[in-house]
């Protein structure tokens, strides 16, 4: 039986699910839809995508394979291979609650499926993460993680975005969760845990470390990652910390973004960590 937890910071709420618990390489990219300043994009699963994009299922579950579940004990989070087939990418606070770790990486398997198949991992020893604060914003800036799993996955990695960073109002970007309990599609034992994508805007513009974007996430998202188009090739561009959800704003759900209020705040993949991560997929041999 699953239960729901919430690991708060001020102003923002990170979703985790507690219970026993490809870079595309030369493939053509699915383009994006375009939405207006005002719309709201909904999660889509990976069948309902590759319906939109007239693409087949195979070859999107194919493209997306790199994104999914990461498990430790007490609950689940999202995390994506990225760089490396034996690197993954999360949020710090599926190993760490402030300052205090409340789990280490060798308790933690990562989950993924080829085709119909679910493969488990179990990661090593290996994690870096930023540097612990105790208050927003430096908490949710810092609130990546870098692992290494035991030993490769059998998927294409993400690609990482390895120009300057800069920021775009408005700019359309596709997400992409490993673990959302609220998807309809692939399950286990501990319940329902499909991929989703959801193509929205960066909004709220806050630094070049964080930013808001009108992204919809429910329990599991945490760590999952944002991806932006440059030059025909889809890459990593941060990873989701949290949500702004103001019940008194929107009390059923479905609303609008408004800043702080009804958003998703996303870590960009920039400064130390972009560093640690170039450095832990260089010294890989998995590529």
């Amino acid at each position: 039986m699953l239960r729901s937890y919430a690991f708060v910071l001020p102003g923002v709420l990170f979703l985790l699910v507690s219970g026993n618990n490809e870079a595309y390489g030369n493939d053509p990219q699915p383009p994006f839809v375009t939405v207006s300043s005002t719309d709201s994009v909904r999660r889509m699963t990976e069948e309902a995508y590759a319906k939109a994009k007239g693409l087949s299922p195979s070859e999107v579950e194919k493209r997306f394979a790199a994104s999914g579940a990461l498990r430790c004990p007490g609950g689940a989070s999202s995390a994506q291979v990225t760089g490396a087939r034996d690197v993954i990418t999360a949020a710090a606070h599926a190993f760490r609650d402030l300052c205090k770790p409340h789990t280490s990486p060798e308790k933690c398997i990562f989950e993924y499926y080829w085709g119909a198949e679910r493969r488990i991992i179990p990661l090593s020893a290996s994690l870096w993460m930023g540097t612990c604060a105790d208050a927003a914003p430096r908490a949710v800036v810092n609130d990546w993680a870098v692992a290494k799993l035991a030993f490769p996955a059998e998927v294409m990695p993400y690609e990482i975005y390895e120009r300057t960073e800069i920021l775009a109002e408005l700019e359309h970007v596709l997400a992409v969760v490993g673990y959302d309990i609220e998807a309809t599609g692939k399950k286990d034992k501990y319940g329902q845990f499909n991929k989703t994508l959801q193509e929205c805007q960066v909004r709220a513009v806050m630094d070049w470390a964080i930013f808001q974007t009108n992204c919809e996430f429910e329990v599991g998202a945490s760590g999952s990652a944002l991806f932006r188009m440059r030059d025909n090739r889809m890459t990593l561009f941060g990873v989701l910390s949290g949500d702004h959800h103001d019940k008194d704003y929107c009390p059923k759900g479905g609303c609008d973004f408004k800043a702080g209020h009804w958003s998703s705040v996303y870590v960009t993949l920039k400064a130390e960590f972009k560093d640690r991560l170039l450095t832990v997929v260089s010294q890989s041999a998995a590529k």
